[in-house]
């Protein structure tokens, strides 16, 4: 049985405990920026936000909401971010056969599409937006020691604005996803984070009335989870760090040098 909700514009709890420390503020970035690496830092900023965004709707909202999670934010993390989402969610058992809700032992997987609008705010950054997910959680039968999560997701970004030392820009971005047998462990915590597994980012940039006129660019992102807070992400061949614990309206990721060529 397919069950649909509507989540109306709502202020939510996050799963953020800790903010990153000074040496991922944006004032080691931005140092003698051209416009290219100026636009891969704008698509890491992105790119960071969601992928923070997506594991606190995972334990608190969307997906924690599906396993019967309660909230686990610290005290005052709250996340004054408005949106506006629905999701439709289909229980399955281990022969493939749907089932009208989940059993705690029976139920082996369940297929997820979630959709959903955000105003976005953090360090040197503000946007709108929406972003769809369509997901498939696997490996829940029985006594779960993790789930695996695949998928793939879109996103769209207007009016995205970035300032630093070097001023002011504004794109229009959108994106597609790409998640790959990201490992949750269970039980979730507050401290918990994906083992292992890849979130890949295709993202478009379009710059109107540049100095070259209207532009459009593009970045591959790819973010690699290791159990830890601290995941890798890529951004062509920029590498960067984020910290999946920073809280709202806090810089989520530092530089850490280039992509070795292979």
């Amino acid at each position: 049985m397919i069950k649909f909700v509507k989540l109306g514009v709502v202020t939510l709890s996050v799963v953020s405990v800790v903010a990153c420390s000074d040496t991922t503020g944006p004032d080691s970035l931005v140092n003698s920026l051209t416009p290219d690496n100026s636009l891969t830092l704008d698509v890491a900023m992105i790119a960071a936000n969601a992928t923070i965004d997506e594991l606190g709707d995972d334990l608190l909202g969307d997906l924690g909401f599906l396993f019967g999670a309660k909230a686990l934010a610290a005290p005052g993390a709250v996340d004054s971010r408005k949106r506006d989402r629905t999701r439709t969610a289909t229980y399955f058992d281990a022969d493939g056969n749907e089932q009208a809700d989940r059993d705690p032992l029976t139920t082996a997987s369940i297929h997820v599409v979630i959709a959903s609008t955000h105003e976005f705010s953090r360090a040197s950054w503000t946007a709108t937006g929406s972003r769809t997910r369509d997901l498939m959680i696997t490996g829940l039968e029985g006594e779960e020691t993790s789930r695996t999560v695949n998928g793939t997701g879109s996103s769209s970004v207007a009016r995205s604005r970035h300032t630093d030392k070097n001023g002011a820009r504004t794109y229009d971005m959108s994106s597609t996803s790409v998640i790959e047998n990201v490992v949750h462990p269970v039980p979730r915590t507050d401290d918990t984070w994906p083992l292992s597994g890849t979130i890949t980012r295709h993202v478009t940039v379009n710059i109107v009335n540049g100095k070259d006129g209207d532009v459009t660019k593009s970045r591959t992102v790819v973010i690699t989870f290791n159990g830890t807070n601290l995941a890798a992400m890529t951004v062509d061949d920029e590498t960067f760090e984020i910290d999946l614990s920073t809280r709202e309206g806090r810089h989520p990721f530092r530089k850490t040098g280039k992509q070795k060529k292979k």
